[in-house]
């Protein structure tokens, strides 16, 4: 898995198709925010990610998704399982991400009244 530094506290693991970033807060033992989670099947890359930056899966502590498309929530469930991490998502796109609900929307842009509002600024809803 390559990952690139973007800055001292953000890295972007590279995927094929798919966004996931890791956030550090505060200093280098800092708490992990996963910021959405790729595709499914992310999970052993990102948990693969995680360890090349010389942390441990379980640190991982919130997964933030933007949006509810695939290739940035795909990965939700396995990446939330590494240690019981607190998944937070727009009210709007949590009952997409849970599967309550479903969306015809094609996932190119975000011009669709689900994901405008979503991706813009997360309102930060927890996703049970």
């Amino acid at each position: 898995m390559d990952v690139i530094e973007l800055l001292p506290r953000l890295h972007l693991p590279r995927f094929p198709v798919g966004q996931a970033y890791l956030w550090r807060d505060g200093d280098d033992r800092g708490e992990l925010t996963l910021i959405d989670a790729g595709p499914a099947g992310s999970g052993a890359p990102i948990a693969e990610a995680v360890t090349a930056l010389g942390r441990d899966p379980r640190d991982v502590r919130r997964v933030v998704l933007t949006h509810f498309h695939e290739d940035h929530a795909g990965g939700v469930g396995e990446c939330a399982a590494f240690g019981g991490a607190e998944v937070l998502v727009d009210r709007l796109d949590a009952p997409v991400v849970r599967g309550e609900t479903h969306t015809n929307v094609a996932c190119f842009g975000h011009a669709d009244p689900v994901t405008r509002g979503a991706a813009g600024a997360l309102r930060a809803m927890a996703y049970a």
